[in-house]
């Protein structure tokens, strides 16, 4: 299986989804007699029935399969739908999963992305497909205007944009009709307070205008912006206007409103070069621009009826009086040189996070989008390069977990590194691309627990073999709790081995954090805790996985401790009162990753000349682990537990070896800190359980299945399990 899409980017309560299974057999055999099930999780239960399907695929062959799930009636709620590929033994051959929102409007959990190619013959259809497929559900339409005063232009079949780009008619309406069968909405960019010369003859009037105050340092003069040397349409300023003067506001609104009339906009993405400083009027009256946001934006809703609003305070300067407007969603272009209401300049992670929090305060819910152009001077001096992952990824974390969005995603699968959007300095690996896309399925799967009325908690947090920091430091795991009416929650993101706290990474340059598992953590909870649950974008597809847990209590209160089994960007642990039945004996932490098999291969590796997998024919217990060579060979599968705490540790196996005889066939243990250890799988017609305890002093074990034979001779494994027996 090598994809799992639906057809659009969110759904209406109630409505069918279809999902697109692509499927390319690669076992190495033909799957007769198997199947595909599919299966919607809300959270970490289930909803509805299972959906099978027949699955016959022949070996290296192709096959297309369509499905259709019924979203639940309930609003705003997020979904993770998980797909099994099994063979005719039921055993998982593969699996995937993607997310899905059922949404009845985008402004609840925008996901933001941007078009601006607008020339003749454009594949919207295919860059609309792109962008739905990570579930962006608005996009801002970037510079499709004639000019900023006069948005529409006389010619409606083409124009030049300011810059002499050649914009076309039709272009716009196909992304437009194909964005909205898709589940899209549609943002009409245009700043609030801009005009380009010759605005004196399309009805603005000079006594409109701003002009620098007498003391302000930045300029003097109109109140102007240049935005190029030399342009082919001799357009190279923007002038400004004051956004609280009724001329001016009846003139944009107006113009606006010619906009919906002339395209099927779902509304208004407005726009400004930032704040810069104190400015007077015609009639030398002072103000500043960012004061006139709430009674402009205000005034804007209101006259432009049923659509849209959208604005960007740019540098989130004045951003509190955007948050307490009538915007519908809310966006701010995040400079690191601009500083927040408490004088913290805007350059960390925590800066992202502490504005996200305090917006969604001062808005009374809303989740702020958040355009933060990665690596922005590396991308001007280094064209053609790519995008470092780990920033990349880090970033999108620190704002995710915070309860925001991003905006990065634009036509043809790019992604910003620039505030001026048809600038395509860096492109994205297929690592980076792979990793955004999984992104995007949790962000959607896990909306309710990320941005639906979570607020911060002061709960503390400890990890014992780790530093840890609830402000985003470097080196440390940054770990910080949230909680809404059902769940207690602990955001945690690896910083571990990153030097530099800087969400821009502007030199292009971050190391991928440490990943580390099977590490305890330990949570001072509030309310009753029953069940824990584990959920990331970097592991098990963004399934939830439960964790058991023992609780405690100490001079800082009651506690739970928890064996996390690996963190690598992000993690995210929910707690509920409701018991799911996680086991909370200590002895039964999942040390081994995947120790069943029930995730194929997962954790292990293999070396060797024989041939291997993992299926359910003959399993102890669901599935197993087989070799079988009918030629000589030597083999072995092995997996190294890291993380672990001083101590002795049990390993067992459920192994069977009946075929054939081997020279040798054991378990061994090695890098535990003491001399290696063996255990001989015995020859039998039934599983058998073999074991040995170590113990373990500098944190790793590794566990290691070899079998040396002369042919026509198998080994069958299941149920790794290593134990804690004592500290």
């Amino acid at each position: 299986m090598y994809d799992v899409t639906t057809d659009k980017a969110m759904y209406d309560p109630g409505s069918k989804v279809e999902l697109r299974i692509d499927l390319k057999n690669k076992l190495g055999r033909n799957i007769v007699g198997g199947s595909v099930e599919i299966k919607a999780k809300y959270l970490q239960e289930q909803v509805g029935e299972t959906i099978t399907k027949a699955l016959n695929l022949n070996n290296n062959t192709d096959l297309m399969m369509m499905a259709n799930w019924i979203a639940p009636e309930s609003d705003f709620k997020g979904y993770l739908i998980e797909v099994h590929v099994k063979d005719a033994a039921g055993a998982i051959v593969d699996s995937d999963t993607v997310g899905v929102d059922v949404s009845s409007t985008w402004t609840k959990f925008p996901r933001y992305g941007y078009v601006w190619d607008f020339s003749l013959n454009t594949n919207t259809t295919e860059r609309i497909d792109k962008l739905k497929n990570y579930h962006i559900n608005v996009l801002q339409y970037y510079d499709w205007k004639y000019r900023h005063h006069k948005p529409v232009s006389s010619n409606l079949v083409q124009w030049e944009d300011w810059s002499g780009r050649v914009i076309y008619e039709d272009t716009i309406k196909s992304y437009i009709s194909q964005a909205k069968a898709k589940g899209i909405s549609n943002m009409a960019y245009n700043m609030i307070y801009a005009a380009t010369s010759g605005y004196d003859l399309d009805g603005v009037e000079r006594d409109w205008a701003l002009y620098y105050a007498d003391d302000n340092p930045n300029g003097k003069g109109n109140f102007s912006f240049k935005m190029s040397d030399s342009t082919s349409t001799g357009i190279t300023h923007l002038y400004f206007f004051n956004p609280r003067n009724p001329g001016w506001q009846n003139y944009i609104f107006g113009e606006m409103n010619k906009v919906f009339q002339t395209f099927d906009f779902d509304g208004w993405h407005g726009d400004t070069v930032g704040e810069w400083g104190k400015m007077k009027t015609a009639d030398n009256q002072t103000l500043y621009v960012k004061d006139t946001y709430t009674e402009f934006l205000n005034n804007a809703k209101q006259a432009i009826g049923d659509k849209k609003l959208v604005f960007n305070p740019v540098g989130a300067q004045g951003i509190e009086n955007v948050n307490k407007s009538s915007v519908d969603a809310l966006y701010a272009e995040i400079w690191p040189w601009d500083r927040d209401s408490d004088g913290m300049l805007y350059d960390t992670y925590y800066s992202l996070k502490k504005e996200i929090e305090q917006s969604r305060r001062e808005s009374g819910g809303k989740s702020l989008v958040v355009p933060a152009y990665m690596s922005y001077d590396y991308g001007e001096q280094n064209p053609g390069s790519p995008f470092n992952t780990a920033a990349v990824m880090l970033t999108g974390a620190s704002v995710y977990a915070a309860g925001g969005a991003r905006m990065e995603l634009g036509d043809n699968g790019n992604m910003l590194s620039n505030e001026y959007f048809p600038d395509q300095n860096l492109y994205m690996t297929e690592e980076l691309q792979h990793r955004t896309s999984k992104l995007y399925d949790f962000i959607v799967a896990y909306e309710n627990l990320l941005r639906d009325g979570q607020t911060e908690t002061t709960n503390r947090i400890e990890f014992p073999a780790y530093a840890s920091s609830a402000y985003g430091d470097a080196n440390k795991i940054w770990a910080y709790g949230k909680k809404d009416s059902q769940y207690e929650i602990v955001q945690m993101i690896n910083l571990l081995g990153v030097s530099r706290k800087d969400w821009r990474a502007n030199d292009g340059q971050k190391e991928t954090p440490q990943q580390i598992s099977n590490f305890e953590m330990k949570y001072y909870y509030s309310n009753e805790v029953n069940s824990v649950w584990l959920a990331s974008p970097d592991a098990n597809d963004g399934r939830s996985k439960p964790l058991a847990f023992t609780k405690g209590k100490d001079r800082n209160g009651k506690y739970l401790k928890v064996t996390v089994p690996s963190l690598e960007y992000w993690n995210m642990i929910y707690m509920s009162a409701e018991d799911s039945g996680c086991e909370t004996d200590p002895s039964m932490k999942e040390y081994v990753v995947n120790g069943k098999f029930e995730n194929g291969q997962q954790g292990w590796t293999y070396t060797g000349t024989a041939d291997h997998g993992v299926d359910s024919n003959d399993a102890y217990e669901g599935s197993k682990y087989w070799i079988y060579g009918s030629e000589p060979y030597t083999a072995s599968v092995f997996q190294t537990v890291s993380g672990l705490n001083p101590g002795t540790y049990t390993v067992s196996a459920k192994v069977k070896q009946n075929t054939g005889n081997p020279s040798s066939s054991r378990m061994q243990l090695t890098g535990y800190g003491g001399k290696p250890v063996y255990v001989s799988i015995p020859h039998g017609e039934e599983y058998t359980t073999i074991s040995k305890t170590v113990k373990v002093t500098n944190g790793s074990l590794k566990i290691t299945f070899s079998q040396t034979a002369l042919g026509d001779t198998n080994l069958q494994i299941d149920s790794v399990v290593v134990e804690l027996k004592d500290k």
